[in-house]
């Protein structure tokens, strides 16, 4: 949550700005025209930064609800394009399109405020106000994360609940000269009758102690339409992707996503994301451990030793760029499934309880009601104090900015 303007000092005239934003925007629209193909990434990369213009209008609608004062509420940073007065709240636009913020009065207890306004500041109400506020902007990615995993499972059945089957989908060189064609049924292979196609990778690939080898051949009895035909494939060897090597017979399975009405899907959305949001917290409580870090430093070194996890590592703008295109290839269900965690990524992290974080001021906010009942008496954290806290919480996060940025131009990261 931002409750003030990073660049409000910016000596620039608003003409000066209103043209380098219309360069700008012209720069974006024959990009677009250049390259139709990254239309689509641009519009994720947008529809990211109406997240964040979300994340402070849900600030600003808890703090109108506690008849707290919001004086300001802009999209961008720095000089400001166009603003509206709108009772006791000026609303706009600024040059920078590098996020937003909403101003709320007295969020500190260092803040000057005009005594008449003194009831409506942030630190004059109750601890269920200030945290309810404090909530509001990440409550909203969570919110949202909700909605489209619910367009998911409506639109596209549950993907956690697919299975494969024992029809054929695709088929590769090796199987089609056999005669396989898409849409057989495979019945058995080898003699064995198989029910799964988990039966039909086994006996493909073998046991462990008499495995297939490449140029081995396998009978498969298929059912096509009223017949059931028998075709010989000679297994070939492929890379399996760790780098070893397996044998295949080049068929691919029919997968079957089962669909889901509204009333299922409304019930599904919150425990798919519930799910997510544990996941989530496992993989920071991993990337913030001794061996995360380790392991993040040892990455940055350019250490590839069996040791190092690649893909344990930050996403920069840069990355969050080439996440968007690997999506937009894969289709509109992925880029789906990338906002949805980008939104609770973005949401858990403004819940770490440091400040200026906002789960740092919904830390602060209970610690003064815990302590006033204490001492009974009111209690107000001095924020001076706290200072160094913001100062290093910001060091850390210039740091994994600056180096995932490196890393992400030096070694594209992709989509998992």
């Amino acid at each position: 949550m931002r409750v003030s303007d990073p660049f409000e000092e910016t000596e620039i005239g608003r003409r000066k700005a209103l043209i380098y934003t219309a360069c700008a925007l012209v720069l974006v629209v024959a990009y677009t025209l250049a390259f139709p193909r990254q239309v689509a990434i641009v519009a994720v990369i947008l529809a990211f930064f109406a997240i964040i213009m979300m994340h402070e209008y849900g600030h600003y609608l808890m703090a109108r609800r506690a008849d707290m004062k919001v004086t300001e509420f802009f999209v961008g940073f720095g000089p400001r394009l166009w603003s509206k007065q709108r009772g006791e709240t000026e609303f706009g636009v600024k040059a920078l399109p590098l996020g937003g913020y909403c101003k709320i009065i007295g969020m500190n207890s260092i803040e000057e405020v005009d005594p008449a306004d003194e009831d409506r500041t942030y630190r004059a109400k109750n601890w269920h106000q200030k945290v309810l506020m404090a909530f509001g902007g990440p409550a909203t990615h969570f919110i949202l994360a909700i909605v489209l995993m619910f367009v998911v499972l409506l639109a596209a059945g549950d993907r956690n609940a697919a299975y494969q089957t024992t029809t054929l989908e695709s088929i590769g060189l090796g199987a089609e000269a056999a005669g396989l064609q898409a849409g057989d049924r495979v019945v058995s292979v080898a003699g064995t009758p198989v029910q799964e196609w988990s039966q039909v990778t086994e006996l493909v690939r073998g046991t462990a102690d008499a495995p297939r080898r490449a140029g081995e051949s396998v009978t498969f009895v298929v059912q096509r339409g009223d017949q059931t035909v028998s075709y010989d494939v000679v297994l070939r060897e492929d890379d399996a992707g760790d780098g070893t090597k397996v044998v295949r017979a080049g068929i691919a399975s029919k997968v079957v996503v089962p669909r889901v009405g509204p009333v299922e899907a409304a019930v599904k959305a919150p425990a798919e994301v519930a799910d997510l949001v544990v996941v989530s917290v496992k993989g920071l409580g991993e990337m913030f451990s001794p061996s995360g870090i380790s392991n993040y430093l040892r990455i940055l070194s350019g250490d590839q030793s069996e040791n190092t996890d690649p893909d344990k590592r930050f996403v920069s703008v840069v990355g969050f760029g080439q996440l968007s295109a690997q999506a937009v290839d894969q289709g509109w269900v992925t880029v789906l499934l990338l906002l949805i965690s980008i939104n609770v990524f973005v949401g858990l992290i403004n819940l770490v309880p440091l400040v200026p974080f906002d789960g740092g001021h919904i830390a602060v906010a209970t610690y003064e009601a815990v302590m006033s009942k204490v001492r009974r008496r009111r209690v107000q954290v001095d924020m001076n104090k706290l200072v160094p806290v913001t100062v290093a919480v910001l060091a850390v996060f210039a740091f994994i900015f600056v180096t995932s940025l490196f890393l992400d131009i030096t070694n594209p990261i992709k989509i998992g």
